[in-house]
């Protein structure tokens, strides 16, 4: 099957993730370190689904070389990125938040130059910049910058900058060792390592224990309920990803993530209208025209690369 319809399913998963994140940190606000709590449930799940692959694994999940260690440390660069897309999310709305990862083609792009001796071309170049300038917009007070004052979104925007760096490291190591080691055995240790990362942030952060004790306690089967199945899709989101970037270049394969933007945004909006005990954002006219226009030049740049 082309890589194309493997890559398409998971910005679609990952965009219904998005909401169920945001959802989750708002209403983890008035908790103990809500951001701490999501995350340990996120990367724990990662033990589970490496040991479902082992069981269920026919060709053996050992790895030759030094492999095993790169593929736990993208699963560890995953659980640290993951942490500061949900701080971002804790500081600002959805479509302002989730846009900064249409940089991770860009980056991909560059590390991939770097591990995977994929090269650009002086368009795609000029499209990451575009992308880039693109953020640059969406991370600006719109109230500010109408009454013609600079105010930068600072935590969210390093966040999120930092969170399209890490996310993009972890796509390119995976498919450093997973084009040579296989999908099933790459996957393996990937999770285990976002897995002891988990493990890790439980035992040794107690901040972040507590809170994670405390979500369950005031959220009951709800909030586990909507965990579980935010991770499981999730979980089939990135398998998918990281089975589409075996069959094409990465950075190809990121470009598709730029459809994502289109969904959370419209998937914001009408939430807005519709379901605002889910999700709530400012809509007015003035400030949407702002958001669509400053997504639409990420995208813009997004196609050149696609292009290029």
């Amino acid at each position: 099957m082309h890589w194309f319809i493997y890559a398409i399913g998971a910005p679609v998963l990952w965009a219904m993730v998005n909401i169920a994140d945001h959802y989750l940190v708002k209403k983890s606000d008035e908790g103990d370190h809500p951001v701490g709590s999501l995350v340990i449930f996120s990367s724990v799940i990662g033990l589970f689904v490496a040991l479902a692959i082992f069981l269920f694994s026919k060709n053996g999940i050992a790895i030759a070389g030094s492999g095993e260690y790169i593929l736990m440390i993208a699963g560890i660069v995953n659980a640290i990125w993951i942490i500061l897309y949900l701080y971002a999310l804790s500081a600002d709305e959805l479509s302002v938040v989730y846009p900064w990862m249409l940089t991770i083609p860009f980056f991909a792009y560059i590390f991939g130059y770097f591990f995977l001796g994929e090269t650009l071309t002086q368009l795609q170049i000029i499209g990451g910049c575009i992308v880039c300038f693109g953020g640059f917009i969406i991370s600006l007070e719109p109230a500010h910058l109408f009454a013609g004052r600079l105010r930068f979104k600072r935590q969210a925007t390093l966040c999120m900058l930092s969170a399209a760096i890490l996310a993009a490291l972890g796509s390119v190591l995976f498919k450093f060792v997973a084009e040579d080691a296989g999908f099933w055995a790459s996957s393996f240790w990937e999770y285990l390592g976002l897995g002891i990362a988990g493990v890790f942030i439980f035992v040794f952060i107690a901040q972040y224990r507590h809170g994670f004790f405390d979500m369950l306690k005031r959220g009951g089967a709800q909030i586990f309920t909507i965990n579980a199945t935010s991770e499981l899709a999730t979980v089939a989101g990135n398998l998918l990803f990281r089975f589409a970037t075996l069959l094409a270049p990465i950075a190809l394969v990121s470009l598709v993530e730029p459809i994502q933007s289109v969904i959370v945004f419209a998937f914001a909006v009408l939430g807005t209208i519709f379901f605002p005990q889910i999700i709530k954002e400012d809509i007015s006219k003035q400030v949407l025209f702002y958001k669509i226009s400053a997504i639409a030049i990420m995208f813009f740049g997004s196609i050149l690369l696609f292009r290029g």
